[in-house]
């Protein structure tokens, strides 16, 4: 007979029992789901004794009692056996979320027990769940299986009990009496020792025990009679969730702390990981009840097959589910090959956070090219909290030198105030000299209202083959916020080497005069110097002022702006003042739209000192989509500005456009597209550098695409400048012969004597064995008999499911890289990248 021990839970739901296979069948797995349980029932020594006394039951017991298997429903019930001992009641402290540990898949039923109708149900649930022992009982007949994830966990009525009728109908059925807080469950198949609380007690069998937010399983089981349970034989702890699972030689439970400690423990997840498991060990494992592990002497890593992929030795690892996990005194290993060694190793377990500082990149990219040599680049996370967290650059070049670089996010938990630093530092090589880029930036808000900000850029790394000053930009606002209005001020300080220095100073108000009446100000002065060898300096002064009113009605939006530069060199022109009316026409919703802007105004160019009135008006008609040749879609529209000056000038530009796109049948499509500009009066007359004429312009485009679904596209392109000469055609071809390969085809073909095809570029994307794709790109340059230029290979092999090697080679470049992809890491890429601009599979069809 089986024994547990069950107190009253505040959840109200019925706490399911089930045991695993015995000790001669496969462990669990966490990829399937359990299978099967069995139902439970408490009940107080005191109604057992009842219930052995009564041979004819209540009506509130028989409307909750089920009948035995053989028996009729309404034949009446014999007493339950006499249970030879009490199971022992284990009191734990409240607990938080539990264990977040992995689920078994496919337990084997437990035994039969007797067939025993339950005992009767306490007609109130009980207060406190420390008053004395309750058992769980099984019923009889086949267990149902658990509910699935997510439903409901009220045990559905077998078959017979859910066809007999009841004893009693007008009784009221009493709710099922579940564990209480703060307690655990054990269930066993034999009990030896005192059934006495705080009494020593061992249970032998299919032991289980339950608690809040997890289930230890195990052969055996010893309870010291005061809070510690000792669990061993074929033991392993799971989380409700079902995504977690830990074994073990040997767990200890202690019930005060709700630590669980392990003997040569080992785990996997898929809590937090994008794609199948993360897998660790330990020497001695804990877990609290929130789910965390803290392993000494173990190791971790995504594959199935270490030897085949690639795992960390750890002296410690500590692994909080779906948020990271991270290790002290590291050794990673390439199968049986130990690579490298790090100190600490922050691996997430979600998304990165803002800007990648979370990036899961501790295995090294390598490679080679003319300028850099061969180098090594690895990033490598750190951050033990949310609130300060990055990584570190490690690089070494033999052509450049060594380069260390520091990204790092700082928080307050009150959110109060942010710091995000990038920086690197680049010890070059004899003749390179050394150079440092730095990132920094404050954010704190001193309240609601008030907000706070810092910047500081230096750069002195431009990257390769660039050599310019290192410069430094050094800037701050501080903003306040109110229910009608916003100030901002600002200060910034540039300074490019010796060459050349700016100092700027800013405020900004928004105001909200009245609920239609916005209010923008802008003052800003900036002072300029600069220096060149062999030149005098020069230096220039300006203080700017704008002010922006905005006045909205339903009928029309209007916008008065002041807009004045004065500066010791004058440069463009200023808008002193002018008004601009944006009206709200009932013709915006029609099939032909119309808009219109009309912008009054005086307008002056100090560097020419010249200035007048100008009015602008500028109208937009389209554009307009019409159905013609039934099949066709045609669209049209078109654009005039008319400009008056105060110096009786004259100036205008119309602009046309038209569009016809022809389905010829279901695979065969034209497009022809025609834009025309029509400039009317002087170019540069009366200003300078306001409403600058360009020379007018025509032009007309073919384009004929000839496809079917992703199988097959072409795209013949050509048109004309209507200056009587002939324009090139264009052409791209895509194909995907098979799920894996695909062809791009792209170039031009350009007509007259000499020309014809020059270059085409060929994109080949095709498998290359299990797992393993290979991407060629070149040019094809026909006028050197086909000669193929700027060629690059990417290829990838995907390993055990585990991660992606990926290598690249530029000819042009003069490069090649060698990376790898974690696919389980949440990121997805646990290296720099190969190709981030490049990706793998191109697209290019064209429909």
């Amino acid at each position: 007979m089986a024994y547990a021990l069950c107190a009253a839970l505040a959840l109200g739901q019925v706490v399911p029992a089930w045991s695993p296979a015995r000790a001669d069948a496969p462990r669990p797995d966490i990829a399937q789901e359990v299978a099967q349980h069995e139902l439970t029932s408490c009940s107080a020594p005191a109604q057992v004794a009842q219930a052995q006394a009564s041979p004819t039951p209540s009506a509130e017991a028989s409307a909750g009692a089920e009948p035995s298997p053989g028996t009729s429903a309404s034949a009446t019930p014999t007493a339950s056996p006499t249970p030879t001992a009490s199971p022992t009641l284990i009191p734990i402290p409240p607990a938080g979320r539990g264990p977040a540990q992995l689920a078994p898949s496919t337990p084997q039923p437990i035994g039969t027990p007797t067939p025993a109708p339950p005992p009767l149900p306490t007609p109130t649930p009980t207060s406190n769940a420390t008053e004395g022992p309750v058992y769980l009982v099984r019923p009889s007949g086949s267990p149902p299986p658990i509910p699935p994830k997510g439903a409901s966990p009220t045990p559905t009525p077998t078959a017979s009990s859910a066809s007999a009728p009841s004893p009693n109908p007008s009784a009221s059925v009493l709710p099922l009496p579940t564990l209480g807080p703060n307690q655990i469950a054990i269930l066993g198949d034999e009990l030896i020792g005192s059934s006495k609380s705080g009494a020593p007690s061992d249970y032998k069998g299919n032991v289980h025990i339950f608690y809040e937010e997890g289930t230890i399983v195990g052969d055996d089981a010893h309870f010291d009679g005061d809070h510690t349970v000792s669990v061993s034989g074929h033991t392993y702890i799971i989380n409700r969730n079902a995504d977690s699972i830990l074994y073990a030689d040997k767990i200890v439970y202690d019930s005060v702390t709700g630590i669980a400690t392990l003997t040569n423990g080992h785990g996997e997840s898929t809590e937090g990981v994008a794609t199948g498991k993360i897998h660790y060990s330990g020497k001695t494992m804990t877990m609290n009840r929130d789910g965390k592990v803290h392993a000494i002497g173990g190791s971790f890593t995504t594959c199935e097959n270490q030897r085949g992929g690639y795992h960390v030795d750890s002296k410690t690892i500590d692994v909080t589910p779906g948020d990271k996990l991270i290790a002290h005194k590291n050794t990673v290993f390439l199968g049986l090959l130990g690579v490298f060694f790090l100190p600490l190793l922050v691996v997430p377990l979600k998304q990165p956070g803002e800007g990648g500082r979370r990036q899961p990149s501790f295995i090294p990219e390598v490679g080679y090219d003319d300028y850099d040599g061969l180098f090594v680049r690895a990033r490598i996370g750190f951050g033990t909290t949310d609130y300060y967290y990055g990584y570190y650059r490690l690089e070494e070049y033999t052509k450049r030198g060594q380069g260390l670089g520091y990204v790092a996010y700082i928080g307050r938990k009150n959110g109060k105030r942010v710091i995000n630093i990038d920086t690197y530092f680049l010890r070059g090589a004899p003749g390179v000299g050394n150079q440092a880029n730095a990132n920094i930036s404050d954010i704190e808000n001193f309240s609601q209202r008030l907000r706070g900000q810092f910047n500081l850029v230096y750069t002195g790394d431009y990257g390769p083959l660039v050599s310019l000053p290192p410069s430094l930009q050094v800037g701050g606002s501080i903003v306040h916020q109110s229910a009608h209005s916003s100030e901002n001020y600002q200060f910034s300080r540039s300074v490019a080497g010796s060459q050349s220095t700016t100092d700027n100073l800013a405020f900004i108000d928004q105001l909200q005069l009245w609920p239609k009446v916005q209010e923008g100000i802008n003052l800003s002065y900036t002072d300029y110097a600069s220096a060149y060898p062999g030149e005098l300096s020069e230096t220039s002064e300006s203080l700017h002022i704008q002010s922006l009113t905005h006045y909205y009605t339903k009928s029309a939006d209007y916008t008065l702006t002041f807009d004045k530069t004065d500066s010791s060199e004058p440069f463009g022109y200023d808008t002193a003042p002018a008004l601009e009316i944006i009206p709200h026409l009932p013709f915006e919703d029609l099939r032909i739209p119309l808009q219109t802007q009309l912008t009054y105004g005086y307008y002056d160019e100090p560097g020419n000192h010249f200035g007048t009135e100008r009015a602008d008006i500028d109208l937009a008609v389209g554009p307009a989509l019409f159905k013609v040749f039934r099949t066709s879609d045609f669209s049209a529209g078109f654009t005039v500005e008319q400009d008056l000056y105060g110096t009786g000038d004259e100036k205008a530009n119309v602009t046309q456009t038209l569009a016809l796109t022809s389905p010829l049948s279901p695979h065969i499509v034209n497009s022809i597209n025609y834009n025309e500009q029509n400039p009317i009066g002087p170019a540069i007359v009366p200003f300078e550098l306001l409403d600058q004429l360009s020379g007018g312009s025509k032009e007309a485009q073919d384009t004929l695409r000839i496809f079917n679904r992703d199988i097959y596209s072409l795209s013949l392109s050509s048109g004309t400048l209507f200056d009587r000469e002939a324009q090139p055609w264009t052409y791209q071809f895509s194909a995907r012969p098979s799920p894996r390969a695909t062809v791009i085809l792209a170039g031009s073909w350009i007509p007259g004597a000499g020309n014809g095809f020059y270059q085409t570029n060929l994109q080949l994307l095709t498998p290359f064995g299990r797992d393993t794709d290979v991407e060629f790109v070149t040019n094809i340059n026909w006028k050197n008999r086909g000669h193929m230029m700027d060629q690059v290979i990417y290829y990838r092999r995907t390993i055990g499911n585990c991660y992606n090697l990926l290598a690249s080679y530029n000819q042009d470049l003069r490069s090649f890289n060698l990376n790898f992809e974690l696919l389980a890491l949440p990121g997805q890429s646990a290296g720099v990248g190969i190709a981030p601009t490049q990706p793998l599979l191109p697209s290019g069809f064209n429909y």
